[in-house]
């Protein structure tokens, strides 16, 4: 249980450093990609090892929780970049999240 624990709060503090990146971003403070990218390692990290876990009928949504962190990371890129298409992304994730959110689990 400890180590369930341990990669919860991993992934709720890597959101909040992606969310704090992307506020960087919009404020245009140059170390936003660094601080995003410091986030997204632990959210892709679980995700993953969600997917690898999951029982078969849980695959599909931790597919796409795997395909919505494929989409942060284009956005990692995109502002790497300096592309302003990173939104594009970051509405693609937000959709495929709420998505999984608000599906319910059989």
């Amino acid at each position: 249980m400890g180590f369930l624990r341990f990669l919860s709060g991993l992934y709720y503090a890597g959101l909040i450093l992606i969310l704090a990146g992307i506020i960087m971003h919009i404020s245009g403070m140059d170390n936003a990609p660094w601080l995003f990218a410091a986030g997204l390692i632990p959210v892709l990290g679980v995700r993953i090892y969600n997917f690898i876990i999951a029982p078969s009928h849980r695959k599909r949504i931790n597919g796409i929780l795997m395909l919505s962190a494929v989409f942060l990371a284009a956005t990692l890129a995109a502002i790497y970049y300096e592309k302003s298409y990173w939104i594009v992304f970051i509405a693609i994730s937000a959709v495929l999240d709420g998505y999984t959110s608000f599906r319910k689990y059989t």
